[in-house]
């Protein structure tokens, strides 16, 4: 099972974000949110790291924390909460199971 690591301001919006990527998944993947300040304790067999719209400014930082491909959530999937939209673009990204 693949990992994903969601990262925003303090996760809980982001926490909103994950069940519904995980149930669009058909819970193929782990989603787990947090916030950025708690992520690096998390990433232990993460495949990926997404980070929300609103913390994209930090994404050369944890691009430079992580050992794994680090992406910002689209403005529009994340407003919606688009579980199914961004569970795409994760199977785009790392591929699917």
């Amino acid at each position: 099972m693949k990992k994903v690591i969601l990262v925003c301001n303090a996760g809980m919006s982001t926490g909103m974000l994950a069940k519904k990527i995980e149930a669009a998944s058909n819970h193929t993947l782990e989603v787990k949110a947090y916030s950025e300040s708690e992520y690096t304790d998390y990433l232990a067999g993460a495949d990926l790291v997404l980070i929300g719209p609103q913390i994209r400014f930090l994404l050369p930082q944890i691009e430079q924390a992580v050992d794994v491909p680090v992406r910002a959530i689209s403005p529009m999937k994340y407003g919606i909460m688009d579980g199914k939209g961004v569970y795409e673009d994760i199977v785009k990204l790392i591929g699917g199971e």
